[in-house]
């Protein structure tokens, strides 16, 4: 993953996280994809939420137009993930910064 986010307001990317280590997707129980501002958490996804591709070793998470929307643009804005196993193991990578743009014209593309 590169070491900083880009979103744009209202539209729906797909974060993709490709692990460094090979992980056996099997004992995978929950992730945690969440993305924050002013140390609020604005975004949250869990393991439902998202596709583990054990395949490629990834972790694919899609936002949706409301997800973004719900995002302020120029705020100082964090992307982070965490993983459990089931043997209790609980691995995360350190928060990574995130560029917001502003949409020129508010409200969901319907």
């Amino acid at each position: 993953m590169d070491e900083k986010l880009e979103i744009i307001r209202g539209t729906t990317p797909t974060i993709t996280i490709k692990l460094k280590q090979e992980l056996d997707f099997t004992t995978v129980t929950q992730v945690w994809v969440y993305i924050t501002q002013k140390k609020v958490v604005k975004i949250d996804k869990e393991v439902t939420d998202v596709t583990l591709d054990a395949e490629n070793n990834q972790i694919l998470a899609p936002l949706t137009q409301e997800d973004t929307l719900a995002l302020k643009a120029d705020m100082d804005t964090f992307f982070q993930f965490r993983i459990l196993l089931n043997n209790g193991l609980a691995l995360g990578i350190k928060g990574i910064s995130a560029d917001i743009y502003e949409t020129y014209k508010e409200g969901k593309i319907q």
